[in-house]
């Protein structure tokens, strides 16, 4: 059976489009994980991205399970993020590959047009052994070629450069820093300098720091391509996807095929849920090169929020096929696997993810939440257990434990992991209307009806709160006010559910009004017949007989 899809997005500060999803089959879910909210600050830590992919992979989200219905998916709380999300990884600036960006992965700061100067100078051969050491991977050795280069010549800026490249290499981001700003300071004009300082502020998540340095390097290079593009990463990870666009069309401008903005446009595209628009600009990166992983991997989640489960799985698949190292692709592939109502295929991708990266909390919890949906509620606890073993201040976590344990009747500790789940997030709507079904089910129908009042005060549209409100409502005998909520539902949306007017229908009895029940009875068994929902069909006709 294949899903109906509803998405929202959000951007982590690693400049990963985290995706949430919400897939509707046959029930109304409680409020998605990732919801912008306060849980989208307790919740995600994306999975370590490979450097090739850090900055253009579109990652989708956790699953959220409700365990009255099917397999299901939902948002992970902005990875996902956005966005509640910490960084993804860092990754050091990478001087040595300028030119493969344009061509096949994208890396995470182009390279330096390294030049050999022809000359004596001591200052130069020192530089130009160093510039050697740099690219044959030995670091240090470099960094005490650089030294003696800045000996030789204190204002020596692109040793200063390549000093702090190697620095990063040996994971000293500090003094790579101190270089950059040593190299702005004695050569100021000089633009790649500021493009790398730049780069390393967006990487520490100093984002308006980085777009400073990332305008300073344009202005002193109009046609700087690669700045452009970073200064839209940077103003995408604060949420700024028009902006972002702005400068990627910048990028384009200056050479129509660069790949790198095509991806990246494509990506803020989604955020913006202009799927279609994504799927032009990703497939001319795939048309200027059919190995660039990061497009196909992208316009298969654009594929997904349109609902083409099959192109998007034919784009995965080919991603993976280019790069089987890619975990953001098994990942993703899992999500594609679900929404095809292929839950195994699903389960095998996420223990993909999981061999290579064994702490990642997000594949945990897409695991957990695929084995709740399976009916297997010991297995997504004890995955449900490793997130908060991993992250104790994952709501998410305490919430689908809470929904795990119900599925299994333990509602006393359900109950209990709803509570955590509040303190953690005490403003989320959905861990308020599942606790309000935990009390319902556990005959605590005050307490249930509290919760769905709360639940509704956060938002006015939950219907799903009301209608649970409803029938709790009815079922503790306050029938006018069930039939408030119910007839709200109605209002809202005349199309409501076979139970909306069952329930409505049994509270005009109770209030008296027997010709409105037999119009609402009437409406509850044609949907009911329409659905294939034998049980609701008899229930009403034998309530209708009673009349």
């Amino acid at each position: 059976m294949q899903a109906n899809v509803l998405v929202k997005t959000v951007m982590n500060r690693s400049g990963l489009t985290i995706l949430g999803i919400t897939t509707l089959m046959g029930g109304i879910l409680s409020s998605p994980v990732g919801t912008p909210s306060a849980q989208a600050n307790n919740t995600a830590r994306m999975i370590p991205l490979s450097a090739e992919e850090s900055f253009d992979a579109v990652i989708l989200p956790i699953f959220n399970t409700d365990p009255n219905l099917g397999l299901t998916t939902a948002e992970e709380p902005p990875m996902l993020s956005p966005a509640r999300l910490e960084p993804s990884g860092s990754f050091p600036v990478d001087l040595e590959n300028l030119q493969i960006e344009a061509q096949e992965e994208p890396q995470v700061l182009p390279d330096l047009e390294i030049e050999i100067e022809p000359t004596t100078a001591p200052s130069v051969v020192s530089y130009d052994k160093g510039v050697r050491d740099y690219k044959e991977g030995a670091y240090e050795r470099a960094i005490a070629h650089f030294d003696a280069a800045i000996a030789a010549d204190a204002n020596y800026a692109a040793a200063y450069v390549f000093r702090a490249a190697a620095k990063l290499k040996l994971g000293d981001p500090t003094a790579a820093m101190s270089d950059y700003v040593m190299a702005t300071t004695v050569s100021p004009d000089y633009a790649l300098a500021y493009f790398a300082k730049g780069a390393l502020f967006y990487q520490m998540g100093e984002f308006a720091a980085a777009m400073e340095n990332f305008e300073q390097a344009v202005t002193l290079n109009p046609e700087y391509i690669a700045a452009y593009n970073y200064w839209g990463l940077a103003e995408a990870a604060v949420g700024n996807y028009e902006g972002a666009l702005v400068h990627y069309d910048r990028a384009l401008s200056l050479d129509p095929k660069y790949a790198p903005a095509h991806v990246r446009r494509g990506a803020a595209l989604i955020e913006l849920r202009e799927y279609n628009t994504a799927i032009t600009h990703l497939t001319i990166a795939i048309n200027n090169s059919d190995k660039y992983a990061s497009a196909f991997l992208n316009r298969a989640v654009a594929y997904y929020h349109l609902g083409t489960f099959s192109a998007a799985l034919k784009d995965i698949n080919r991603a993976i096929d280019i790069n089987s190292d890619s975990v953001e692709a098994f990942y993703n592939r899992s999500h594609i696997y679900a929404a095809l109502g292929r839950p195994n295929d699903a389960l095998a991708d996420i223990n993909t993810v999981l061999t290579r990266q064994p702490d990642s909390v997000e594949a945990y919890m897409t695991r957990g939440s695929l084995y709740s949906a399976q009916g297997n509620s010991s297995a997504a606890i004890a995955d449900f257990n490793r997130v908060i073993e991993l992250d104790a201040y994952s709501s998410a976590a305490y919430e689908q434990r809470a929904k795990a344990r119900l599925n299994n009747n333990n509602i006393a500790e359900a109950i209990a992991d709803f509570d955590s789940a509040l303190s953690l997030n005490p403003i989320d709507e959905g861990i308020y209307k599942g606790r309000a079904d935990a009390y319902a089910i556990y005959g605590n129908l005050p307490a249930a009806i509290s919760d769905y009042t709360y639940a509704i005060e956060l938002n006015n549209n939950n219907a799903a709160a009301y209608a649970a409100r409803g029938r709790a409502l009815y079922e503790s005998g306050d029938a006018h006010s069930a039939y408030q909520d119910f007839s709200y539902i109605i209002r809202q949306n005349s199309a409501a559910s076979a139970d909306v007017y069952y329930y409505r229908g049994l509270s005009l009895i109770a209030i008296g009004d027997s010709s409105a029940a037999q119009d609402d009875l009437q409406i509850a068994a044609e949907r009911y017949l329409a659905e294939g929902e034998a049980n609701g069909y008899r229930a009403v006709l034998n309530k209708m007989r009673q009349l």
